[in-house]
């Protein structure tokens, strides 16, 4: 009889007739998975006639989350057949609810690579269009650039919107063209000044492109255009600042690296104010990220030498109150949502204590005094700055959110190999301070893999006393 493997799609032929009458279980040669198999009117795992069927629709199968879904559900079945909580048939019947949707992703390739592939193509084709437009800027007449421009954006956009939302048969290209179109638009803002000759406030460029394709991202509920959106934000806030340091050299970094870690702070308590509600629930992740990478960069520059000066400055006063302003707006949207995470309390009491100290060092910090110690400020940095890495360690492990653990961990190192430079690259030979540094980070990284794979390992085994 021919049989197949469930788990990795291997197929061969065994003998029926030694199988037992009440079935058997294999094991397959190549993935060494078991699955039961029965005589040949059992060899397919089938539901019973009167089991409703799951039903899959071509945009279901398609969907990340279902795979990531089938993934995690054969694996954990396999284990609770091990454990006895599942018969070898009834986990087959569960998976085979599933299967169309697992063997889209085997035959068609992941969600994932598809989407990926498919934004960089819009990446390529936008910069394309543009490098297209510039290099030909003299040959190009004002209406061809300008058809250009419209036509390519409007393209991107009808066409994605159609593939994703009407025909819904090709979502991750048609995401990948909307997007292409909010990169046109983008350029289109510069370009069509430049056509003109209109002359403006620069920064109000990013700002205009990140005000209008943010409505769109929640529109669409699509978190490419979300994650545009804020960084143009971020890259409007820079350029504008430059425009309200009054300082007559650089461009006053320390004063923007305490306005990001406001920033930073702020976005990922909208982070937390969006999780807390169902309707916009997902597109909490991408705040998530995109503050905890700008607090916890930020507060890696403010570990070193930098408290001889002022870290703030009242003509950012604006910047440091808006931020404020958001970060309270967000905090009673989430205490007024339905906050279902572990711990979530001490979550916002460290986000409001590192707000206060943001803005105790913008606007209440003046330095310290010429002649006195950098060490202990330093020292005090560092000391918090650990903390608050331990710290959402922690709360990664018992929310079971890699994210958080990935940030803590990414940032850790970092700040090791801050420290090891620091103190010991003056006080070792050079010769044995690199060998040294060298070893002590492959042992660093052994001790990290092997603990972020354990925290990792012990998210798909779950406790089975829960």
């Amino acid at each position: 009889m021919h049989i197949r493997c469930p788990h990795c799609g291997a197929e061969g032929k065994l003998d029926e007739a030694k199988i037992p009458p009440g079935g058997g279980v294999l094991t397959c040669p190549k993935c060494r998975q078991r699955f039961p198999v029965g005589k040949s009117e059992q060899s397919e795992p089938r539901l019973d006639a009167g089991q409703p069927t799951a039903p899959i629709s071509s945009a279901t199968a398609a969907h990340d989350g279902e795979f990531a879904f089938i993934r995690r559900l054969d694996e954990e079945s396999g284990k609770w057949e091990q454990e006895g909580l599942l018969t070898p048939d009834q986990r087959m019947r569960i998976l085979a609810r599933y299967r169309l949707a697992r063997e889209v992703e085997e035959k068609a390739g992941p969600g994932r690579l598809i989407t990926t592939i498919s934004v960089l193509g819009s990446i390529l084709v936008g910069v394309g269009v543009l490098l297209f437009i510039a290099s030909n800027w003299s040959a190009i007449p004002r209406w061809g650039k300008l058809g250009i421009i419209f036509g390519t954006m409007l393209a991107g956009y009808a066409t994605g919107y159609w593939l994703r939302f009407e025909r819904q048969s090709y979502p991750k290209v048609g995401g990948a063209l909307i997007l292409l179109g909010s990169l046109v638009f983008g350029a289109g803002i510069f370009f069509i000044a430049q056509i003109y000759h209109i002359s403006v406030h620069y920064p109000n460029g990013p700002l205009m492109w990140g005000l209008a394709i943010l409505p769109l991202a929640y529109l669409l509920r699509f978190r490419s255009l979300q994650i545009l959106a804020l960084l143009d934000l971020l890259i409007w806030s820079g350029m504008e600042m430059r425009f309200w340091i009054s300082e007559g050299y650089g461009y006053g970094e320390r004063h923007m690296v305490v306005f990001y870690l406001l920033a930073g702070l702020t976005y990922w308590m909208l982070g937390l104010a969006h999780g807390s509600g169902g309707r916009w629930r997902e597109l909490a992740a991408p705040y998530v990220t995109m503050g905890g990478l700008l607090a916890f960069g930020a507060g890696f520059i403010l570990t070193f030498d930098v408290y001889e000066h002022a870290l703030g400055t009242p003509n950012l006063s604006r910047f440091y109150f808006g931020m404020t302003l958001i970060f309270l707006l967000a905090l009673v949207f989430h205490l007024k949502g339905r906050i279902s995470e572990t711990r979530w309390q001490g979550e916002l009491l460290a986000l409001l204590a590192a707000m206060g100290c943001a803005i105790w060092l913008a606007l209440g910090f003046t330095g310290l005094k010429h002649g006195t110690s950098l060490m202990p400020a330093t020292l005090a940095a560092n000391i918090l700055y650990a903390a608050a890495l331990l710290g959402v360690i922690w709360l990664g492990y018992i929310r079971r959110r890699p994210l958080y653990i990935n940030l803590g961990l990414f940032f850790f190192v970092l700040d090791l190999i801050a420290r090891y430079f620091d103190f010991f690259f003056r006080l070792l030979p050079r010769s044995l301070f690199f060998i040294g540094g060298g070893l002590l980070l492959m042992a660093g990284a052994v001790f990290l893999e092997r603990k972020r794979r354990r925290v990792l390992e012990s998210f798909r085994h779950g406790e089975v006393a829960r």
